[in-house]
């Protein structure tokens, strides 16, 4: 059995910085499983281990053989080309439709959502601009009154 870890998102920024809670995730589940990188250019990725001395690495998995693939699927076709060497145990990304093929397609996902280092489209105060707070707490009422007249609950 083996991990996937995406890099982007989980042990770095879109600017390459690295996301140090996301490293000790790493390092914790490294230990005696196999855990291989999905990076989108396996040479760039070493160098960026590296430089940041992030040596104990069981592999990558990169776009090579994936130029076909629409670019955004190319995560999910990673995952495929792993899940095709033997099975998956957990994909962790911070890709949220990633995630959602995951799951869609039976495979265990752990989403890693750091606030801090989030992309910016996906932050209620990113480039869109900040939300109210009374859009914030409409927002929350609207989702308890949703849980409490579900029929499942």
């Amino acid at each position: 059995m083996s991990i996937i870890f995406f890099i982007d998102g989980v042990l770095r920024t879109d600017t390459k910085v690295p996301i140090f809670e996301g490293i000790s995730v790493y390092r914790a589940l490294n230990n005696g499983t196999k855990v291989v990188l999905g990076v989108d250019d396996e040479k760039e990725a070493s160098r960026w281990c590296k430089e940041h001395r992030f040596t104990d690495l069981d592999g990558f998995i990169d776009n090579t053989g994936l130029e076909s693939v629409e670019p955004d699927r190319k995560d999910f076709a990673k995952v495929q080309k792993l899940q095709a060497q033997g099975p998956i145990f957990l994909v962790i990304t911070a890709d949220l439709e990633l995630a959602k093929l995951c799951i869609e397609n039976g495979i265990r996902v752990f989403l890693f959502l750091h606030p801090k280092y989030l992309s910016h489209k996906f932050r209620p105060d990113g480039r869109e601009g900040r939300r109210s707070w009374e859009d914030i707490q409409g927002e929350l009422d609207r989702q308890v009154q949703l849980i409490a007249e579900d029929p499942r609950i």
